[in-house]
């Protein structure tokens, strides 16, 4: 006889008697998950509770805002919190961070936190800063905490997100953070202003293939009538928009409507943070406020001193030309020699309020602005 295959009468009762245990266990099971179900399903939607979540495997549980406050945000899961109350979020100035500790050479302070704890996160979360100055989408910016009475960099960026107005770093321990522009950055010193300017290559301004409604002097029926058009200005008002372009040089005036989109830097201080007057990035340095305000002939109440990036994009319409000489011109004065190309948007914007259109113009990215700028912002 094949003993592999034989099966003695002792052996079927074994069996018999295992397959019975085994149904048994799996009916247990199911009255048990029945049992659980009405429980599951009286708990409120929403946030679980801290005990919930720390029973919730950890592949499936969800991240949350955690804290937030001063433009500050902590996102992640619940269990991180190791069933204790959720950390304070404060903002931090400069002068706040210096007086903990010198801080890190060649590099410009840019926001701070203060997340207030008492115990080491359970897995790592992530600190979200608002930023005070838009900066390009994808940058990464240098993190730093204060533990043993100085400022010592994290292993972890901080990443600008596709909203280029908010900074995003991993952390796995609460503490005092300080997050600083990287060395695109430099603080300098010109026409008597302390500033931030960006020193890295920035996009250039390229018109291509635009369609040109009209091309000519400033003075050409068509190029009025077409600024008209693009303005929906009355003609006086037109001819008035056409004496900010210089006319004497043979350079013509254009009206074009973009086909694909353009970079293109706007000059501008105090509270003037939206306008629809450009001119064309070349990708070297920038000239100076005064210089600035000599070759655009900015008015009176422009010093210049910021400087901002946009993105322009496909089918905005643009009268394009050289800047006028307006030294005398009501509101403006002897440096407003003008010269430098310029650009006019009149769909750019909105008002009132003022606003950029985003379907017509984006800010990219601050360029320039003054070092004590944003002393004064209230988070």
């Amino acid at each position: 006889m094949d003993h592999a295959l034989a099966l003695t009468p002792r052996t079927a009762r074994d069996r018999m008697l295992l397959v019975s245990m085994s149904a048994l266990a799996l009916l247990l099971t199911l009255l048990l998950a029945l049992a659980a179900a009405p429980a599951a399903s009286a708990a409120p939607l929403g946030t679980p509770t801290r005990a919930a979540a720390a029973a919730l495997p950890r592949a499936v549980e969800q991240r949350v805002v955690l804290a937030e406050d001063d433009g500050l945000m902590l996102v992640g899961k619940l269990s991180a919190l190791r069933g204790n109350d959720a950390p304070e979020l404060d903002d931090v100035n400069e002068a706040a961070a210096a007086a903990e500790a010198p801080l890190p050479n060649g590099n410009v302070f840019f926001r701070g936190a203060a997340c207030r704890w008492s115990w080491r996160f359970r897995s790592a979360v992530t600190l979200t800063f608002t930023l005070p100055k838009a900066v390009f989408s994808g940058t990464k910016l240098p993190v730093y905490r204060f533990t043993d009475h100085a400022w010592r960099r994290t292993a972890d960026e901080a990443v600008v997100g596709k909203v280029n107005s908010t900074a995003s770093t991993t952390i796995t321990r609460p503490g005092t953070y300080a997050l600083l522009l990287n060395r695109d950055w430099r603080v300098v010193s010109q026409d008597g202003y302390t500033l931030v300017l960006y020193t890295g290559a920035a996009p250039r301004t390229v018109l291509r293939d635009p369609q040109v409604t009209a091309s000519g002097a400033t003075d050409d029926p068509a190029v009025i009538a077409a600024v008209m058009a693009a303005t929906g200005y009355d003609e006086a008002k037109a001819k008035s928009t056409l004496r900010s372009y210089d006319g004497s040089t043979g350079t013509p005036v254009q009206v074009i409507t973009l086909k694909y989109g353009a970079a293109m830097v706007r000059n501008w201080s105090g509270t003037s943070t939206v306008g629809r007057w450009f001119s064309p990035s070349d990708g070297a340095s920038l000239p100076s406020p005064e210089t600035g305000r000599r070759i655009y002939a900015l008015p009176a109440d422009n010093t210049g001193v910021n400087v901002t990036l946009h993105l322009v994009k496909p089918n905005a319409v643009l009268v394009t030309g050289l800047c006028a000489d307006m030294t005398d011109q009501t509101g403006y004065g002897p440096w407003a020699t003008g010269g430098a190309p310029q650009l006019f948007g009149p769909k750019v914007s909105t008002y009132p309020p003022p606003a950029y259109d985003p379907a017509v113009a984006t800010i990219l990215c601050e360029l320039r602005w003054e070092k004590t700028a944003l002393d004064g912002i209230e988070w």
